[in-house]
């Protein structure tokens, strides 16, 4: 963190910070562990789907550690798809799958830390002018 840096925007960049690591750990226990029986195009399509999420969430994690408010807005939209896509995913029949998807504990804990990145994210690119 930068000296002279609002101690609001230190403690948001670090919500940031562990919600982006903690998701990133989510995302990759999915790339470790996604099969879908008979369908194997789908499992290594997803797999690395989660893979590479979670690579962008640590390269968030490390854009809230050093404050690089340039990269906000893209954190943003990249949660913002993120979570529009596990809700569609829910909703309508996924891709290469062709059905809905179940919510279980990984979909609801991503949701809320898509929430609390999406308006982590937000205040950020608002508010983070040091």
């Amino acid at each position: 963190m930068q000296r002279g840096t609002p101690i609001a925007v230190s403690i948001t960049r670090w919500v940031g910070l562990l919600g982006a690591s903690l998701w990133a750990g989510v995302h990759l226990v999915l790339a470790a562990h996604v099969v879908f029986p008979g369908n194997l195009t789908a499992t290594e399509i997803y797999s690395i789907f989660f893979g590479f999420t979670s690579a962008l969430a640590i390269i968030t994690a490390v854009i809230f550690l050093l404050g690089l408010k340039n990269l906000y807005l893209p954190s943003l939209i990249f949660y913002i798809i993120d979570f529009a896509l596990l809700t569609e995913t829910r909703t309508a029949p996924a891709l290469f799958i062709g059905k809905v998807l179940p919510v279980n504990i990984y979909v609801e804990l991503s949701w809320a830390l898509d929430i609390i990145l999406i308006i982590v994210s937000a205040v950020l690119w608002k508010i983070d002018k040091s």
